[in-house]
């Protein structure tokens, strides 16, 4: 199971027209983008982790924009609740104990937070520096056909 990041850019910012879209179309940033054909090329389960909505499916519903982060700490006063996050988790019932977690030092607090002890999480790109680090990794997974380690 992988958990992918949504991102700041969204279907709406340049089509702001657009009633609900499914998650994977939501989110449009190069980040996200990478992440999801990563994920999909390789055929892995993934879930979106949304600041506002939480876990999302791929096919689940996003009615509108919204302009919140997670922060180094997690949650705030304008970002779904972490009692949210952890039932949202419990509800999507995943079995696997190791989770890979596509995405920045962010989400290691926040992660760590709602997993239960028994779940492994691994984030594989947090030590390759910054964003654009982390997207040439991606890029790199994607164009020779290999897992990131």
């Amino acid at each position: 199971m992988f958990i992918i990041p949504s991102g700041k850019p969204k279907i709406w910012d340049k089509n702001p027209e657009i009633k609900t879209v499914p998650a994977n179309e939501a989110y449009t940033g190069t980040f996200h983008k990478l992440c999801r054909q990563y994920v999909e090329q390789f055929g892995l389960e993934y879930v979106i982790l949304s600041p506002f909505y939480g876990f999302l499916r791929p096919s689940d519903a996003v009615p509108h924009t919204y302009d919140v982060r997670f922060t180094l700490k997690g949650v705030n006063a304008n970002t779904i609740q972490l009692e949210t996050l952890k039932k949202q988790w419990q509800s999507l019932a995943v079995k696997e104990t190791a989770i890979t977690v596509l995405g920045g030092k962010k989400f290691v607090f926040l992660m760590n937070s709602i997993v239960s002890e028994e779940t492994t999480l691994s984030f594989p790109l947090i030590n390759r520096g910054g964003i654009g680090m982390m997207q040439q990794a991606l890029k790199e997974g994607i164009q020779r056909q290999q897992p990131l380690l």
